[in-house]
């Protein structure tokens, strides 16, 4: 007896030691920098001192009532307190959560923007784990990506920049940067899934790509950088490097970038004749972008102005292209991270203290308020396309991936604004751990507050399509492709429904289709009579996203139907050809 009670003072002792050892840590480590909370470090130690405070509390303020209850037997106590505490606070249970019963879809006259959506998206055809030539070509294609480019393009918004389609946004010979979230590691980062079939798409580019893609993201100073436990994907054994190093192994110039190695490193741009890789940081607007040469050596690229050549002296804007990609999270700051958040991935967070007056007032003071700097970086280094990834949501974040849901969403918008508005309020919010915090349309809630300051910079100073207002915005899904009276059944086969642009045409019109796997394809084109006027394809096709153009200049003006053959699958289509 005596030796437990010995035993029994000594682990007191300890627990004391401990809990008042992990309360210093936390303060002397965090106090001065508190983004340091987030550390892996600190997030094991706060518990213990949290316990530690706590006990420390009760001691010392322990009232009356509480001494004279102190005599009643203490198990009872403890597990009725548990159980209160368990069910009445939001934090620490499910209740208040809500499924996400549908996505709502809608369409106003004459549109700001347009967002595309997903649910229940297909899986992905296979894993690129090993990272090497053993990988099949047939796996670097995902289904999700596919057909939501094909919805795209039932709009009029093509990734492939062409004769036919000038207005496509990447260019046979561009930089593309894809701007991923990956600051916090597994289902808190962009899909691997999702991020392989964005780069199997862009190396699709019908006149062939001999430009290069960069993944990229600035996990500031956190030190995570991109790297294997950025595995957020079907297969928890790929990771976004596992990705990147299967398509450099099979000669595809794919890279990734992290800026977080040059977080720190101020730069002046190529233009005034520094060719050092950095941030250039203007003291005026507080504004930051990286600068560097791309990883082939190929490149000088200034995020803001677009490729330098020296020979010239001057950059080309046209051939760099952006695509911004966030995961869909909870954000205890701001309220959420998506598309317009996401871009303090791309500024730079160095010398907080001496460019706007700590780490705090660099949040509150410039990144949230009305001054809104995350928007004023996005304005010069705007992205082309924001694709929204909510494979798996993170409901309390940006780290608690306790609080993940599979989803299985996916979004896609030219609006990094109405994109952000839209997923928050209708995949987020509903089985947010907070939802008051991420609602974008709660008043006075943070994610509320920051976006309406984003949007007002971006619309009303910058000039830029930009709106949260759901009275102009259009809303699209699958039904946008027309043609399939099953597509839950087309989804799980191996064909994606097929869409031509432009329709009505005159002379040449586009016909887009997507194959899940291998398939014997056949496309002809028919009458109004039901008669075969040409077969455009017939052969072998691999798994993934298709185009071919249907030359009508011999042909006079009427209606016409292209058929598609794919495996069982048939797929038949009207347009118009008017001249």
């Amino acid at each position: 007896m005596i030796r437990f009670l010995k035993d029994f003072k000594t682990r007191r002792l300890c627990y004391w030691a401990a809990g008042f050892l992990a309360f210093l840590w936390v303060l002397l480590r965090s106090g001065p920098k508190p983004q340091r909370i987030t550390y892996p470090c600190q997030q094991a130690t706060i518990p213990v001192a949290v316990n530690w405070l706590l006990a420390v509390t009760a001691y010392l303020g322990g009232s009356i009532f509480l001494r004279k209850f102190a005599r009643l037997s203490f198990a009872p106590i403890l597990l009725a307190g548990a159980v209160w505490f368990s069910i009445s606070l939001p934090e620490f249970s499910r209740s208040g959560v809500a499924d996400i019963e549908s996505l709502p879809v809608w369409e106003v006259d004459d549109p700001v923007s347009t967002v595309f959506v997903m649910d229940s998206i297909p899986p992905t055809i296979g894993s690129l784990a090993p990272g090497d030539t053993t990988v099949p070509d047939e796996y670097l294609v995902d289904p999700a990506i596919d057909t939501l480019l094909m919805m795209l393009a039932g709009r009029g918004i093509f990734l492939h920049q062409t004769g036919t389609q000038p207005d496509g946004i990447v260019g046979s010979d561009d930089v593309v940067v894809i701007k991923g979230n990956f600051q916090w590691n597994g289902r808190n980062t962009t899909s691997a899934d999702r991020i392989k079939g964005l780069i199997r798409q862009v190396l699709q580019h019908p006149d062939g790509f001999s430009g290069e893609i960069l993944v990229c993201d600035n996990s500031q100073d956190i030190g995570t950088g991109i790297n294997d436990n950025d595995n957020n994907s079907e297969d928890r054994d790929q990771s976004i490097p596992d990705v990147v190093r299967t398509f450099y192994a099979k000669g595809f110039p794919v890279y990734s970038l992290d800026w977080n190695l040059i977080w720190g490193a101020v730069a002046g741009e190529y233009s005034e004749g520094d060719y050092n890789d950095g941030y250039v940081y203007d003291d005026y607007s507080k504004i930051s972008y990286p600068k560097f040469m791309t990883p082939s050596g190929e490149y000088y690229l200034s995020l803001r102005y677009g490729i330098w050549d020296s020979l010239s002296a001057q950059y080309d804007s046209s051939r760099l292209s952006i695509i911004d990609f966030p995961v869909l999270k909870e954000h205890t700051l701001a309220g959420a991270t998506i598309a317009v958040k996401n871009w303090i991935g791309v500024l730079t967070t160095a010398y907080a203290d001496q460019r706007y007056g700590g780490f705090w007032p660099m949040h509150n003071n410039y990144f949230w308020s009305q001054y809104a700097l995350v928007a004023r970086v996005l304005e010069v280094t705007y992205p082309e396309l924001v694709i929204v990834d909510a494979s798996w949501t993170t409901t309390d974040g940006p780290h608690d991936t306790v609080w993940v849901e599979e989803t299985k969403m996916l979004a896609a918008s030219a609006d990094p604004v109405a994109a952000s508005w839209y997923t928050a309020k209708f995949i987020l919010t509903p089985i947010s751990r907070y939802p008051y915090h991420s609602n974008p349309d709660q008043p006075n809630g943070n994610y509320n507050r920051s976006l309406i300051n984003w949007n007002n910079y971006l619309r009303n100073i910058a000039g830029l399509p930009c709106t949260m207002d759901s009275l102009e915005i259009s809303v699209f899904d699958r039904e946008i492709m027309t043609g399939i009276e099953d597509d839950s059944e087309v989804m799980r086969g191996i064909f994606v429904p097929a869409r031509n642009y432009p329709n009505p045409f005159n002379a040449y019109t586009t016909i887009y289709y997507s194959l899940s796997q291998p398939a014997h394809v056949t496309i002809d084109i028919f009458d109004v009579i039901g008669r075969k006027v040409n077969t455009i394809a017939k052969g072998e096709e691999p798994a993934g996203y298709h185009q071919v153009v249907w030359n009508a200049i011999d042909q006079p003006s009427g209606i016409y139907f292209y058929r598609i053959k794919a495996g069982n699958f048939t797929n038949t289509n009207k347009m118009m050809l008017l001249k």
